[in-house]
């Protein structure tokens, strides 16, 4: 769920006590404490957590640039070394030397929506030249779509020309080169993720950071990362420009470089049904762990592995109202009692509203030592569940206002009032709880398909790599 959610669940749980509601009626904003509570386990987890979290690989398609905070960052020739392969960079420099001018034909790969390929084969303009910025050389060669658009922006290329050039770094038998485009080439993701996975398969885990592609105009490069354990693949895909708030608005980039493949040595499994999409915010962390799936040795992958710990804990909501009711017992509240119940709750209701989701909690530390799956309800950024859930604690609200009151300014049964305030909630959750059958189906197709998967049988057939 939201924090906006947990907010306000907090706020709600306050209302059941009527000393509270009490002091917020006479304007004493001290139960709010409880609403604080309720966001506490984000707060950690994304304040802190996340910082302090250890990290095996940093995949950064695009570093941005250190003044302008968004990529492509302008870097110098001598900076430049084969570990930024596939990166997004942009050089401004001096047209040296035009090596190639001509046209040609060139075949890829195009993957399709159901999984299978084509080949397909284009001719193109093209142009090499080399471009000197004063600390060194390095060969740009733009072509297809990529040459088109260069030439539109730049018109002619000649030498001696002033030009600031953006495209990802590549290596071939003459060293580096930077090949024109408008965004990094998915293949360096797909490469580092899929070695990550066979580390894990030995080591026992690798935690994987994918930072996000941020563009002038506050928009975002999208980009999906699929695991496909049958095909044994991490496939890449680079996607159209988005707005922060996840609209696409074109941008697309041509076929040839839309897609990264790389190919996966050791058996691993996909724990939710769906590509994970990269685009505004902060980018995902994925943790990779070697796990037993049905009798055999496999990868799992675990979303946010400092998410939904500790903080997230019906342990951490106890802690939570021990020091409220100490500290507000210090201070001389005089309903610190029910503001520690309140606080506690609140805490309990984030928890239980995150194991609606797909993650889940560990819910009994250190009882219980690993998270319990959620119940799959919806999404986390679901705007049916976040919205039923919120009306549903606002309801709450009016409800214990009204019964709380003295004559009551709605006069109704409690039943009735709740009844007719929450409907929308019962409605919406309604929804949800059919739109989540389909997906508990093909979750559970899925992991019956991992367990006769031929490829974990070859597995155990040579005993492993």
């Amino acid at each position: 769920m939201r924090g906006f959610t947990h907010y306000i669940s907090g706020l709600a749980a306050a209302t059941f006590f009527a000393a509270l509601v009490g002091d917020l009626r006479l304007g004493i904003l001290i139960p709010v404490i409880a609403a604080a509570s309720a966001y506490f386990p984000d707060f950690v987890d994304f304040k802190f957590g996340k910082f302090l979290a250890r990290r095996d690989y940093e995949i950064d398609p695009a570093p941005w640039d250190e003044k302008k905070h968004y990529a492509p960052k302008l870097v110098k020739v001598s900076e430049l070394s084969e570990e930024n392969r596939y990166q997004f960079f942009a050089i401004e420099g001096t047209v040296e030397d035009i090596l190639v001018r001509g046209s040609g034909k060139v075949s890829y790969k195009v993957l399709r929506e159901d999984g299978s390929e084509e080949t397909v084969t284009e001719e193109y303009n093209s142009i090499v030249f080399t471009l000197n910025d004063g600390t060194g050389k390095i060969t740009v060669e733009a072509f297809g779509d990529d040459y088109e658009f260069f030439e539109e922006e730049f018109g002619k290329i000649e030498e001696g020309k002033e030009i600031l050039v953006f495209g990802y770094v590549d290596v071939d038998e003459d060293g580096l080169k930077l090949v024109v485009s408008d965004a990094p080439h998915p293949q360096g993701i797909a490469d580092t993720i899929a070695r990550a996975i066979e580390e894990a398969y030995r080591e026992g885990e690798r935690i994987v950071k994918i930072h996000n592609i941020r563009l002038p105009g506050d928009v975002y490069r999208r980009f999906l990362v699929h695991l496909d354990p049958p095909k044994r693949e991490v496939r890449v895909e680079m996607g159209p420009i988005v707005t922060p708030g996840g609209v696409a608005i074109g941008g697309d980039v041509p076929e040839y470089r839309k897609y990264g493949v790389a190919k996966v040595s050791v058996p691993f499994i996909k724990t939710y049904p769906k590509p994970t999409r990269i685009d505004s915010f902060s980018g995902p962390e994925i943790a990779f762990r070697r796990a037993e799936f049905r009798g055999k040795t496999v990868v799992k992958d675990r979303f946010l592995p400092w998410h939904h710990g500790f903080s997230h804990s019906l342990t951490m909501g106890m802690i939570i109202g021990l020091v409220v009711f100490a500290l507000f017992k210090l201070i001389g509240y005089e309903h610190a009692t029910e503001l520690a119940l309140a606080s506690m709750i609140g805490q309990w209701l984030h928890v239980f509203e995150d194991q609606l989701g797909f993650m889940g909690s560990n819910l009994l530390p250190p009882i219980t030592k690993d998270v319990v799956p959620g119940f799959k309800l919806g999404e986390s950024g679901s705007g049916l569940t976040n919205f039923s859930t919120a009306w549903l604690m606002i309801a709450f609200m009016i409800w214990n206002f009204n019964r709380f009151t003295d004559p009551r300014p709605i006069p109704m049964s409690d039943a009735k009032l709740l009844l007719l305030l929450a409907w929308p909630s019962i409605v919406g959750f309604a929804i949800a709880i059919v739109r989540s059958f389909r997906l508990r189906r093909e979750i559970s197709e899925l992991m019956d398909y991992y367990t006769n998967l031929e490829a974990f049988e070859e597995m155990e057939e040579v005993g492993g790599i």
